[in-house]
């Protein structure tokens, strides 16, 4: 039986780890407090918080997919 092997870039697992340490620091108010529940419970408020990232860009990806378009138009928004 093989092992799956997942690869990635160091930037993507930084910008992944920078998203989760965002979406903690929003749930609890703080960074200070998201470190400590991280250090609290780490394993599962990791995985939570991947499991949210992965969840947002699965639906920034349907969001492009159906109309790029507006899709777009955000970016150019945003980029302005």
């Amino acid at each position: 039986m093989s092992t799956a092997l997942f690869e990635a870039s160091e930037e993507v697992v930084n910008e992944a780890a920078a998203s989760c340490a965002r979406k903690l620091a929003k749930w609890f108010g703080g960074i200070d407090e998201a470190i400590a529940a991280l250090e609290a419970d780490p394993a599962d408020l990791a995985d939570l918080a991947m499991r949210e990232f992965i969840k947002d860009r699965r639906q920034m990806t349907l969001k492009v997919h159906m109309n790029p378009q507006a899709f777009s138009r955000q970016i150019l928004n945003l980029i302005k």
